[in-house]
């Protein structure tokens, strides 16, 4: 996986120049609103731990729900179910796709600081980290890890442009660099977009555009083939006149209980709407529509609510 990055000082020199100018209004005067390029750039910087928060969720969950099933399948076997075995769950779905997002929103982190120096007319200043051809790499071996382990295949003119994105987001804050001076924000979001535009189709489609497709749909299968195991084996234990209502209490409490922290359904469908709102801000932001500021706050909450998504659970 990738290396995470140590926020340098350098990060901060956007954000201490907007200060510095909202420092110069006159008191009582509100500060002048951040320009809606540093709000995306902000937002984009801060997505790669929503995304991260929700795959952890999603990976914890697979994992116990291949502990319970051999638990189950133990159980209810006796004597025929052979010797207990513990062995470490293997990595499933969501940690598969994990291997994609994480090094394609690292490249997106890269991209964001540069815009975001960009936004407060600063020079861009490159963060120390994996070089685009790395995290391009890294990205590539996810995929195989991702047809492995749910069967999605990504179409191979997606795959190229997508992993050709991930190298030149990476890449673009030592190319600006090179170049010396500031860019115009408008025109490093048009240099960007076929990029930004690249990434975003791949990871759809390795999370699964509609349900029931890519990541996704392995994970709706797996909630789904866990609800019915749970379900057969309750019943088994309803119908055992060997066990008293004690017992029959606890056993079903244990279950539900072990189900109170699953993750709250829709979590890879709020990636695929962050992606959606992701692409129409910064398509905004590129031709500098009266609508930009409106889809950059609309990527804002798209962040966020993925964020609250992470943290919930089926409880609630």
């Amino acid at each position: 996986m990738a290396q995470r990055r140590i926020a340098q000082p350098a990060a901060f020199a956007p954000v201490l120049a907007l200060l510095a100018f909202a420092g110069c209004a006159p008191i009582g005067a509100e500060a002048p609103p951040a320009p809606a390029a540093l709000r995306f750039a902000t937002a984009l910087e801060g997505a790669e731990q929503s995304v991260d928060g929700a795959i952890l969720r999603m990976d914890a969950f697979e994992r116990m729900a291949l502990r319970e099933d051999a638990a189950i399948a133990f159980a209810a076997g006796g004597r025929r179910s052979g010797a207990a075995r513990f062995n470490t769950a293997p990595a499933g779905a969501a940690e598969a796709a994990g291997r994609v997002l994480e090094p394609a929103f690292a490249a997106l982190g890269d991209y964001a600081h540069a815009l975001s120096q960009a936004a407060a007319g600063q020079p861009i200043e490159p963060e120390p980290g994996p070089s685009g051809e790395t995290l391009a790499r890294a990205a590539a071996a996810g995929l195989e890890t991702v047809r492995a382990t749910s069967g999605t295949p990504v179409a191979a003119p997606v795959r190229a442009a997508g992993l050709a994105g991930i190298a030149a987001l990476a890449d673009l804050p030592e190319v600006l660099a090179g170049r010396g001076g500031s860019p115009a924000p408008a025109s490093l979001v048009a240099e960007a977009q076929p990029h930004l535009a690249a990434v975003a189709a791949m990871l759809r489609a390795v999370i699964g555009p509609e349900p029931g497709q890519g990541t996704r749909g392995a994970l709706r299968a797996r909630r789904e083939g866990l609800d019915a195991s749970q379900a057969r084996f309750l019943a088994s234990i309803r119908n055992d006149r060997r066990l008293g209502p004690g017992e029959r209490y606890s056993i079903f409490r244990g279950a539900a209980e072990l189900r109170d922290s699953d993750p709250a359904q829709g979590s890879f469908a709020g990636l695929i709407d962050l992606l959606a709102a992701m692409e129409q801000a910064h398509a905004a932001l590129g031709a500098e529509g009266p609508d930009a500021a409106a889809k950059v706050a609309a990527f804002e909450a798209a962040v966020a609510r993925l964020g609250a998504l992470s943290e919930a659970s089926r409880r609630g």
